[in-house]
């Protein structure tokens, strides 16, 4: 029996605490597909507790076709795609600045902190820039190392189709991050 399997059947047994569980396995991951498909983070702190508020309510409707993750991440991924169709927002680059860099360390550790939120700020700007179905591919496999066979399960689409939807997404932040740097293209 796999982890995700021990806690769920603990939870569905009416241990509270198994949830928590799950929670405190997948939160990050959650997070940080939500924050790379929405780049805000209030609202991807916001949908992520709303995918796991889901989880919970329908946990007892898992059917074990997939593994739990796949599950999981489909789910997140359904969420994150409902905020989108409603707010039809686009990432500002001021807005995925985020906070300053603790200024709390040396010089060189500030300028080392702000050169790497630039450059997050800058990939989260480009990847803002591709459309949500190359964007929600190419996350789930360069960010959360999924397999091409899971990432087909979660966005419900063919093998071949996830793996055109990745190349052409990293097509697109390679020309975006080109453009970014002032190269010509």
């Amino acid at each position: 029996m796999t982890e995700d399997a021990f806690y769920i059947e603990q939870f569905l047994g009416g241990d509270e605490k198994a949830f928590e569980a799950i929670v405190r396995k997948y939160q990050n991951r959650v997070l940080n597909i939500v924050f790379s498909l929405i780049g805000k983070d209030r609202e991807s702190e916001d949908i992520s507790q709303e995918a796991f508020l889901k989880v919970y309510r329908s946990l007892k409707g898992f059917r074990r076709r997939c593994s739990f993750s796949t599950w999981l991440y489909r789910i997140v991924m359904n969420t994150a795609y409902d905020f989108l169709r409603k707010r039809k927002d686009v990432v500002t680059q001021d807005e995925a600045l985020g906070q300053s860099a603790d200024a709390s360390g040396g010089r060189e550790d500030v300028l080392s902190a702000l050169l790497i939120k630039e450059k997050e700020a800058l990939i989260q700007k480009a990847l803002g820039k591709v459309p949500l179905a190359y964007r929600a591919a190419v996350v789930l496999k360069d960010i959360e190392g999924l397999s091409y066979g899971e990432i087909s399960k979660v966005l419900g689409c063919r093998i071949g189709t996830v793996e055109s939807r990745i190349y052409r997404a990293r097509q697109l932040l390679r020309k975006e991050l080109m453009k970014s740097r002032g190269d010509v293209i």
